[in-house]
């Protein structure tokens, strides 16, 4: 089969080649799918650089989810072959979704939303699933509550600016330019701070009347977690997400004690099977309420998936950029 590999670690566009590669068996409760669309997102470009945890040592096969076709099963694999299946894959090993076949655990084998193109199921599960847990199971999010989105262009921004205003929640999102501005308003936001023009924090007290935000969510790290920490309110939430700025949030506890806020961590890997199935659920009834979406950004073809993980490097997309077979 045709895949996308990285011997060494560096820019995608760089490293990534397309290899003949044999089709991977599956063992346990993994199944084996046929890709027909995979979705881009920020791991890939951290794995092929070298700088994500799951990753230790090339060669690396990215692509973290995928929608398909069930083609084979483990013994212990409770998925049906021929079953349509949005999923994260089996990257960490090798298995990734930038490849003919790929691998997933039973467990993450999701059913999609009905009308849902497999271009926007290719971008529902990591960004949903993720939102899902940060702002729902692990920030218990109130409807009424001021929600600070950072990095509201990307697809995890994107997706928990669409979910929290599902679960009824003011939403303020950021965004780097008039452009992405925009795009964020268009996906429902109450408000948009463009950054490049006026600091996050200032903006957010004069949105909130100097109360601050209730609840953060924070997929970029760096500047934008210290900015958030100036604007939380008295025994507010900011969810840890991930570090698209390149740096992990640096944490002063002195000031978390003072502002009396609290530091959550949400991981989407960290459910049980029945956890997962339950938050999938609740996430299908809003997609096909029309309360969530996925936002395609770019559509690129198999043979330019460098290019499709270097549009995501640049920061250039706006919403989620996929991959189709």
């Amino acid at each position: 089969m045709r895949a996308w590999r990285a011997e060494t670690f560096g820019e995608a566009i760089d490293v990534l080649k397309l290899v003949d590669a044999p089709v991977p068996e599956p063992k346990g409760n993994q199944i084996q799918v046929k890709v027909t669309a995979a979705g881009v997102g920020l791991p890939d470009v951290l794995m092929i650089r070298g700088n994500y945890p799951a990753v230790a040592a090339p060669p690396v096969t990215p692509g973290q989810e995928v929608v398909g076709v069930v083609t084979a099963a483990g013994p212990e694999a409770d998925v049906k072959i021929g079953q349509k299946v949005m999923t994260s894959t089996q990257f960490a090993s090798g298995a990734g979704g930038f490849a003919e076949y790929c691998l997933a655990s039973t467990n993450s084998a999701m059913t999609i939303p009905k009308n849902m193109s497999d271009e926007e199921a290719a971008g529902f599960f990591v960004p949903y699933h993720t939102g899902y847990v940060g702002l729902v199971q692990r920030g218990q999010i109130k409807a009424g509550e001021t929600l600070l989105v950072l990095g509201g262009a990307g697809s995890s921004g994107s997706a928990a600016i669409m979910l929290g205003k599902a679960m009824g929640a003011t939403v303020i999102a950021t965004a780097s330019s008039a452009d992405k501005a925009e795009f964020c308003r268009k996906l429902g936001a109450d408000h948009v701070i463009n950054y490049s023009e006026q600091p996050i924090h200032k903006a957010v007290r004069e949105l909130t009347g100097g109360a601050g935000a209730q609840i953060v969510y924070d997929p970029v790290g760096g500047s934008a977690y210290e900015a958030a920490t100036k604007c939380i309110a008295q025994h507010g939430r900011i969810v840890f997400i991930g570090y698209g700025s390149g740096t992990w949030p640096k944490v002063d506890p002195l000031h978390v004690v003072l502002k009396s806020y609290t530091l959550i961590g949400a991981f989407a890997g960290a459910r049980t099977t029945e956890e997962t199935r339950a938050h999938h659920a609740h996430l299908v009834e809003l997609a096909e309420a029309g309360k969530i979406g996925v936002p395609v950004d770019k559509v690129f073809d198999f043979d330019h998936v460098p290019q499709a993980i270097d549009r995501l490097a640049r920061g250039e997309m706006l919403g989620k950029v996929v991959v189709k077979l």
